[in-house]
């Protein structure tokens, strides 16, 4: 059959407005960001910032200073220190249901810590081996001299060992009976969170690894590296599988 001019002007223009409707869906809609609030406190760079579970409007933030601190979202104050690092933190994370956080670091080590916190923080407060006072300035980003200190923990729950690199992150896996470490050394390592033994080595990364993360309700987790792969391991069977990606150049 013959289609008419008007025909396929008709089409064109159907075609075109179809087309249209395809591209305006993909525009970011106009809005307007401002700043809430800012947090300060640290003195060199900020690797990482976690929010808490439901119902706790923490913050966690870690950070090259060797602490990682805790803060409340609203008001921006620190309620929490953690200093028991001795290199970089580079990376914190939540317990998913009760108080305690996970950190990463350049000494080689993970840290499990408890991340109780007190709302009513006083001016001044007696010092203890685990729970002290930083009497260091926390103004260096502009902050008032009468800030309130918060309280410094020094103390692990569990430490958690066996790296031969820094620790780039580590994450709970569901139920946070387990975690997983992602390393320097080129390795992952598979922790038990309660007595703090390595269950499994994760081995196959070429070069450095560079992050970890965990699913949140499988028994899954992914490490990146520096040799362009990405690594899915499955940890819900006895034989632990893995499968690898690439794409990156």
């Amino acid at each position: 059959p013959i289609i008419s001019s008007a025909q396929k002007v008709k089409a064109s223009h159907k075609l075109k407005a179809q087309t249209s409707k395809i591209v305006s869906s993909f525009k970011n809609p106009t809005m307007a960001c401002t700043m809430q609030r800012q947090y300060a406190g640290h003195k060199d760079g900020i690797w990482e910032v976690t929010v808490g579970r439901t119902g706790q409007p923490i913050i966690a933030t870690a950070s090259a200073d060797h602490t990682a601190r805790v803060m409340a979202m609203e008001s921006g104050k620190c309620l929490l220190q953690y200093i028991g690092h001795s290199g970089s933190v580079n990376s914190v994370r939540f317990h998913p249901t009760i108080d305690l956080a996970l950190t990463a670091s350049g000494d080689c080590s993970a840290h499990i810590w408890q991340a109780a916190v007190n709302w009513d923080i006083p001016k001044r407060q007696s010092s203890s081996e685990d729970l002290s006072i930083d009497r260091t300035p926390t103004n260096a980003s502009g902050l008032n001299d009468d800030q309130e200190e918060p309280p410094t923990l020094r103390t692990p729950v569990r430490e958690l060992l066996g790296h031969t690199g820094v620790v780039m992150a580590a994450d709970w896996l569901p139920g946070a009976e387990q975690l997983v470490t992602a390393s320097w050394d080129r390795t992952a390592n598979l922790y038990d969170a309660e007595t703090g033994e390595i269950i499994h080595t994760l081995c196959g990364h070429d070069q450095e690894l560079t992050h970890v993360a965990t699913h949140h309700a499988q028994k899954l987790c992914v490490t990146s590296s520096r040799d362009s792969t990405f690594r899915l391991w499955d940890f819900r069977e006895p034989i632990h599988s893995v499968s690898v990606f690439q794409g990156h150049t």
